[in-house]
């Protein structure tokens, strides 16, 4: 932890809970739309997952995914396979191990998740747009200097098009 002072439980929570709070707000207000699209490409949660997670860190193994997402080996293979045979994702020889396989993302996986992204995109350019002016300069510094965090600024989407 990067903190210098102690933390409590209640420091935790004063900004926990609101924390907690927004993230419940910007899910809420973008998953009808985004659920409609994840129902149109007739995806499961799992499939959902296992995209997101390979758009970040591919290749990975099936191991590597269920350990990721908590699922069992079974389900993820049964994930992947639905993935597989729709061209979002192919399985790879593991350069390491040939008796393993490796999974990565496709032109048309990533295709799939831009698009899943830009309509979440959507939605929180919206929240931002209802924002007061005062609401969003408040916001913007705490923001600028969490994303620049290591594990959260290679996250950040680049700049897409409205």
């Amino acid at each position: 932890m990067h903190a210098t002072t102690a933390l409590t439980q209640a420091s935790v929570d004063e900004i926990a809970l609101p924390l907690a709070a927004l993230m419940r707000h910007l899910v809420t207000r973008t998953s009808p739309d985004f659920f409609k699209e994840v129902e149109r490409l007739e995806l499961s949660f799992s499939q959902v997952k296992a995209l997101n997670l390979l758009t970040d860190h591919d290749p990975l193994s099936v191991k590597g995914l269920s350990d990721a997402l908590g699922l069992s080996v079974a389900g993820m293979s049964r994930a992947l396979d639905g993935l597989v045979a729709r061209g979002m994702v192919k399985r790879t020889e593991d350069p390491g191990d040939r008796r393993a396989r490796c999974l990565a993302l496709t032109a048309k996986g990533a295709k799939t998740m831009e698009g899943l992204v830009a309509i979440r995109l959507a939605g929180i350019r919206a929240f931002v747009a209802d924002l007061a002016p005062a609401e969003r300069e408040a916001l913007l510094p705490g923001l600028t200097l969490l994303t620049a965090r290591p594990e959260i600024s290679p996250l950040t989407p680049p700049e897409a098009p409205r």
